[in-house]
C-alpha cells in the first residue's frame, strides 16, 4: 500500500512579528526586488491596516542585457513600471521613495547611510525589511545557488548601519534634525531576505496574496512576463510538504 505524503505547513509567524506593529520600512536595492522577496508579505500587511513605506535605492536602469536603450530611457520605463507595481500592492505615493543612486553603484559609505537615516527618522519604523548583507553566494538548496548582487549586499549593510547607530544618535547627521518631523529613532528589528537555511528563519503565510504579488511583479513588464512572475512566486513561496504558501526571512533583533 502506498501512503500519501503528510502535508505539513511551517508555523506562520505573522502575528508574532507584526501583531503589535504599525509601521514597516522596506529598503531594497532595485525596484523589482520588493515583489520578488516580499510582495506577498507587503500585500498582507497593507490588508491588515499596517503602513508600509518602500525605499528603492536605484531605478535598476543599467540591468539590460540585450535591448539597445539609453540609461535615461530605461530609467523612465523602470520607474513607470514600478509606480504601477506599487499601486497594485497598495503602497501610498508618499510611501514610495526613490533615492536615485546609480544602478550597480550602491556604496556602503556615509553619504548613502545618511540617505537611509533620513528615511528612518522621518518614517519612524518598528521593523525594517531589507536584503542579505552577509553572503556573496546565496544557497537556496543543494545545487541551486546564485550570486548575491553587490547592490543587494551593500543595500543591506547601509540599512543596518543606518538603523544603528546613525539614526539614533543626535550628532550623526544633525542637519536632518533641524527639519520639521525629523526625529532620532531606534529600530532594532529586521527581516532579511534571501536566507533559506538559517537558524533564525521564520515564515510568513501569503497564500491569499499570491495573485496580488504576481500582478505587481508582472507590472515590471520590461523584465517579466506574467508567466515569469507566476513562476517566481511558485519558486519562492512553495515549500515541499506544505499546502500553504510562505515567504521566508531571517528575523533578527539587534539590541
Amino acid at each position: 500500500m502506498i501512503l500519501s505524503k503528510t502535508m505539513e505547513n511551517p508555523q506562520d509567524s505573522y502575528s508574532n512579528i507584526f501583531g503589535n506593529k504599525k509601521r514597516i520600512l522596506v529598503v531594497m536595492p532595485h525596484p523589482d526586488d520588493t515583489e520578488l522577496y516580499a510582495g506577498g508579505t507587503i500585500a498582507r500587511l497593507l490588508s491588515d491596516g499596517k503602513r508600509v513605506r518602500v525605499v528603492k535605492m536605484t531605478f535598476g536602469d543599467r540591468g539590460c542585457q540585450q535591448e539597445e536603450i539609453t540609461k535615461e530611457k530605461l530609467r523612465e520605463k523602470r520607474e513607470k513600471e514600478d509606480r504601477e507595481a506599487m499601486k497594485v500592492l497598495g503602497i501610498w505615493d508618499e510611501d514610495n521613495v526613490y533615492l536615485g543612486i546609480n544602478d550597480g553603484g550602491i556604496e556602503d559609505d556615509l553619504k548613502t547611510i545618511g540617505k537611509v537615516v533620513y528615511q528612518i527618522r522621518v518614517f519612524q519604523p518598528e521593523l525594517i525589511i531589507t536584503t542579505n548583507p552577509e553572503d556573496s553566494f546565496i544557497r537556496f538548496e543543494k545545487d541551486v545557488n546564485w550570486v548575491n548582487h553587490r547592490d543587494h549586499r551593500n543595500c543591506a549593510k547601509v540599512t543596518v548601519d543606518a538603523a544603528y547607530p546613525y539614526s539614533r544618535d543626535l550628532l550623526f547627521f544633525p542637519e536632518q534634525l533641524k527639519k520639521a518631523g525629523v526625529k532620532p529613532h531606534i529600530c532594532s528589528q529586521f527581516l532579511l531576505t534571501d536566507y533559506y537555511n538559517h537558524p533564525d528563519l521564520i515564515y510568513i503565510k501569503v497564500t491569499g496574496f499570491i495573485e496580488k504579488r504576481v500582478q505587481a511583479h508582472a507590472s515590471h513588464a520590461s523584465q517579466y512576463s506574467h508567466q515569469d512572475a507566476q513562476s517566481s512566486a511558485d519558486f519562492f513561496t512553495r515549500i515541499e510538504g506544505a499546502t500553504e504558501r510562505f515567504e521566508r526571512f531571517r528575523y533578527v533583533v539587534g539590541d
